[in-house]
């Protein structure tokens, strides 16, 4: 699988805390079934990372990890969207997904429906592709679907963590249940494990691994899982 959404990179954001952490979030996200990655710290207006320095630090953990998995790591921010994102995006002060047009972004979770549509137009008039981080987590879109911002040219990123709930007496919760939905119904381009700190949303994903190739068409289960982030990394649009 090729992860799309981590916070694998120390002394950045709330996610790892030391090069050690970084690397034992990789080794265990490579026993999860993860061959690439995308390191995303987070991006705001209020608190911007240096590009340099994510950089800097991504290849600090390449070279400790060289001797372990083989596992293709590459940077990026997952950027809680504000209304000049596409002038910092175009300056090269927010890193677009492994280089290519790509963007993440994110929202407040009570975020109204029309901003995350205004956001979807805005990036993709600036001659971006936005993905929105973790979809299921958003009160907005789970009340109105995904039909339309993915018909706005927006792409759709789950997290994986939610598919290994297996819920009390049949019922599962809210995000599982949309995360299924949207699976089932192919409206998902590419899955992350959001991953931050060895006790805190720590790498899982074999269950998601195991549910999608169990419950989907076989060639969506591979488009979702690897296909499409390796049409991403070469910079492709997907449909």
């Amino acid at each position: 699988m090729f992860d799309i959404h981590s916070h694998i990179i120390y002394h950045i954001d709330d996610g790892s805390r030391d090069l050690d952490e970084s690397l034992t979030l990789i080794r265990k996200d490579y026993a999860e079934g993860a061959r690439a990655i995308i390191a995303t710290p987070h991006y705001s207006v209020q608190y911007p990372t240096d590009p340099v320095r994510v950089r800097a630090k991504l290849a600090t953990i390449e070279e400790a990890a060289a001797s372990g998995p083989a596992l293709r790591l590459y940077a990026g921010n997952e950027v809680l969207y504000f209304d000049s994102m596409t002038e910092r995006l175009q300056s090269g002060d927010i890193l677009t997904l492994a280089d290519s047009h790509y963007t993440l972004i994110e929202f407040y979770p009570e975020e109204s429906y029309q901003v995350i549509l205004r956001a979807i137009r805005n990036i993709r008039n600036a001659g971006y592709r936005p993905i929105i981080a973790h979809a299921e987590r958003f009160r907005a879109i789970q009340e109105h679907g995904l039909a339309e911002v993915r018909d706005l040219g927006a792409y759709v990123q789950l997290s994986t963590e939610p598919l290994s709930h297996k819920g009390m007496s049949g019922l599962l919760d809210r995000e599982t249940r949309f995360i299924r939905k949207a699976l089932r119904q192919q409206e998902a381009d590419f899955l992350g494990t959001d991953m931050h700190r060895k006790d805190h949303r720590p790498p899982v994903l074999r269950d998601a691994i195991d549910w999608i190739q169990k419950n989907l068409d076989p060639d969506y289960g591979a488009a979702v899982l690897q296909e499409n982030a390796e049409a991403l990394v070469r910079d492709e649009e997907l449909y």
